[in-house]
């Protein structure tokens, strides 16, 4: 690409009007001071978690919930104000909050902990460094330091479903039943945030006693409230008149239809925005709206299939080569794959629970189908182009081979 090709790129930018402005209000980070239609969820989190003020030890809560429906910022929100409050009255209290899909090994988990604790700033035999410790002298360091600190610690685990989907639940275990070993002084409460509503089926049964003393469902918005929710993000976003209410029903519509996704609503709006500007027009309108799907749409599975786990990758191969879909035949093919590719292979149940993953992210579909006498049958068929699959899988010749052959 010639520098004049790109110096015309970013001229035309600079001159272009801006239809956006505050940016920031369309990230995934910003966290608007009141949720709308959250209420009720924030008002329970608040009383269950008001008891450190009286310097006793929360029960763990498990929030589950679909993406977008308000988990993450709710939780935020409530342990801000807690926060602020505990500061107020002399109360000590910390919040490490940890993405544990971001912090994608369990050692990072516990390096990010120790870090929000403020481990790293005192005594050296009670650091956690990034690298250097076993899991088991890591774990140790922080409720050591909790114990000596007499702290009381509010741990958030957000996306704690990818945690136990890639690495067990050792640390949550042993979080769990940290407070029988900190004893006297200070306590650990934990706060999970989970995507998936089937999570607790994962757990170990004296871990999933232990973590849900409290659950809490978000249920997905519905298509008004998703409205009600752009129509005021379009405000602290857009220099006024800038979004058509029919951009607005429109996007509320496509979000709210699917699974009630706030985020994804949001993202939508932003990438019309973006491609409005592009096009130097003044106002986003419902085209643009389409576009963005189209863009997203592309965007997301890719992504979500580049970054799967290695038998997640292999089920969808399995369901691609296999010649009916049903579930029984779909986990034949996908043994025969890890055979071949010298992986053990998982349960047939744990599968199944993958295939329902898959399917509340939209890269497949899964129906059950009568068959008359012999009774009814799971058909699953792919929802992404195959072209996308490849390019998902291009920096793993050995998956790709296997679309192929």
């Amino acid at each position: 690409m010639s520098d004049d090709l790109l110096d015309n790129i970013f001229e035309k930018a600079a001159a272009g009007k801006t239809l956006v402005k505050n940016r920031r209000t369309l990230t995934i980070d910003y966290v608007p001071e009141k949720l709308p239609f959250r209420d009720e969820e924030t008002k329970t989190i608040a009383q269950a978690l008001s008891i450190v003020l009286r310097k006793a030890r929360p029960s763990n809560l498990l929030l589950f919930g679909k993406p977008g429906t308000g988990k993450t910022a709710v939780a935020k929100n409530v342990i801000e104000r807690l926060h602020k409050k505990a500061r107020e009255l002399g109360i000590e209290v910390i919040v490490p909050f940890v993405n544990t899909k971001t912090a994608n090994t369990a050692y990072k988990v516990l390096y990010e902990i120790a870090k929000d604790m403020g481990i790293n700033k005192g005594e050296k035999k009670l650091q956690v460094h990034f690298t250097g410790l076993s899991m088991g002298e890591a774990t140790d360091r922080i409720l050591d330091f909790i114990q000596k600190k007499k702290f009381y610690v509010i741990l958030v685990m957000d996306e704690i479903d990818s945690l136990v989907d890639k690495n067990g639940d050792d640390i949550l275990y042993n979080f769990t039943r940290a407070n029988e070993r900190i004893s006297e002084g200070g306590f650990i409460s934990l706060i999970g945030i989970s995507n998936s509503l089937t999570f607790k089926d994962k757990l170990d049964p004296r871990v999933r006693s232990s973590l849900s003393e409290e659950e809490m469902v978000f249920n997905p918005y519905t298509i008004e409230q998703l409205q009600k929710i752009l129509s005021d993000r379009a405000k602290l976003a857009f220099n006024d008149e800038v979004v058509s209410d029919a951009a607005i029903n429109l996007c509320a519509a496509m979000a709210g239809k699917e699974n009630g996704d706030a985020r994804r609503a949001i993202d939508l709006l932003r990438v019309a925005a973006e491609i409005a500007e592009r096009e130097r027009v003044s106002k986003v309108e419902e085209k643009h709206i389409r576009l963005a799907q189209e863009k997203i749409e592309k965007d997301t599975n890719y992504e979500v299939l580049k970054n799967s786990t290695a038998h997640t990758k292999l089920v969808i191969l399995a369901i691609i080569k296999s010649k009916n879909g049903n579930t029984g035949e779909v986990y034949e093919t996908y043994s025969s794959l890890c055979s071949l590719s010298e992986q053990e292979p998982l349960t047939q149940r744990r599968i199944t629970q993958i295939i329902s993953e898959l399917d509340q992210l939209g890269l497949i579909t899964s129906n059950v189908v009568s068959q008359g006498r012999y009774g009814r049958s799971q058909r699953i068929k792919i929802t992404v182009p195959t072209l996308t699959i490849k390019e998902a899988l291009k920096d793993d010749p050995i998956l790709l081979h296997y679309i192929d052959n």
